[in-house]
């Protein structure tokens, strides 16, 4: 969710890559879409909803790790902005979040080690980012990464400290974006509109199937908990987790090979992710809470896609992303005034 930079660009000059701004802003527009089909009060797995939802699911936030592995190569720099990208944000909203949760429901809990609801994403990229330097010393590190992930959901831990299982199950697709190179992402773009397509539809014949035919609960999908915490057997969870595995790099593929090249409005709102990303979740809350009107289904689905598109448009829109911006600058200046204190306090 950070800013890109070209791919493919003559050594002298770099030009703007506005494909990964496409698919940033396609991945952000989805994420409340899937958040709202599911709290918005009419979901069912077996059903439009659920195959919304999967679909999502099964791709979205792969598709982010994969993007902010890409642009992790320079390791120095990636462990330098991690704090103030990732980890301050996470701090801060953790704390606004626990406040809005007080005020609206009157009760809440606050555990910084335990990252609330969507905040795990920040979490698990700032450790990505920061060891990334020592962790690709180890070799056949993808590899072992691919192992771990699929047998995390038998791991005997607390997958919600320090967003555990998200944090290993997501870690593969962050490393498969820090190992592709630009001639090998080239590589993957070459398949023609009449091979895209029906690999497309055959995509989401495969979300069909999850939803109507594969009953497992959907929250496995987030792979953030165990099999033995949703009651799926063993054998299952690997099995559906390499399912997911495959599934989210033929999504990735084909979007790589659909989305376009141009700047358009949804490479805009893919340069302004995460106010979008922060701020719809307290929408996402009251959604829970109160749902949405159901007359009828195309009502109901008209609210998920207009509320989520609503949020896309107004959180990503200049003055909130100035808000955003301005806020964390302040903060993350005001951290280098009080480390700089500590560090003379100590020195003195």
């Amino acid at each position: 969710m950070e800013n890109t930079v070209s791919i493919g660009a003559p050594q002298t000059a770099k030009v703007r890559s506005y494909i990964f701004d496409n698919l940033r802003g396609l991945a952000i527009w989805c994420i409340p879409i899937s958040h709202f089909t599911r709290v918005g009060g009419e979901f069912s797995q077996g059903s439009l909803s659920g195959i919304v939802y999967i679909t999502i699911n099964v791709f979205v936030m792969q598709l982010f790790m994969f993007l902010s592995g890409y642009f992790s190569k320079k390791v120095d720099r990636a462990r330098e902005s991690a704090f103030q990208t990732f980890l301050l944000p996470y701090l801060f909203f953790t704390l606004i979040f626990y406040i809005f949760r007080y005020l609206y429901f009157g009760h809440a809990n606050l555990d910084f080690l335990k990252p609330p609801f969507a905040l795990w994403f920040l979490f698990s990229v700032f450790f990505y980012r920061y060891y990334l330097k020592d962790l690709v010393k180890i070799k056949h590190l993808l590899a072992i990464s691919i192992g771990i992930y699929l047998i995390a959901g038998l791991l005997p831990v607390d997958t919600d400290y320090f967003a555990l299982g998200r944090t290993i199950s997501y870690f593969p697709f962050f490393l498969m974006g820090y190992y592709c190179t630009s001639d090998r992402l080239k590589s993957l773009q070459k398949l023609k509109k009449w091979q895209s397509i029906p690999l497309l539809v055959l995509l989401l014949g495969a979300s069909y199937g999850l939803a109507f035919y594969v009953k497992v609960p959907v929250a496995f999908y987030l792979l953030k908990t165990t099999a033995a915490d949703i009651g799926i057997p063993w054998y299952t969870d690997i099995i559906l987790r390499g399912v997911v595995l495959i599934l989210a790099v033929l999504w990735t593929i084909v979007l790589l090979n659909l989305m376009p090249n141009k700047k358009n409005y949804l490479s805009y709102i893919g340069m302004n992710t995460m106010p979008i990303y922060i701020f719809h979740l307290f929408f996402r809350y009251v959604v829970q809470d109160v749902g949405f009107p159901c007359p009828n289904l195309t009502v109901y689905y008209l609210w998920v896609f207009g509320a989520a598109s609503l949020c896309a448009v107004v959180f990503s829109s200049p003055p909130v992303a100035k808000v955003y911006d301005a806020t964390l600058d302040q903060l993350y200046a005001g951290w280098l005034k009080l480390k700089k204190k500590m560090i003379y306090e100590q020195e003195s």
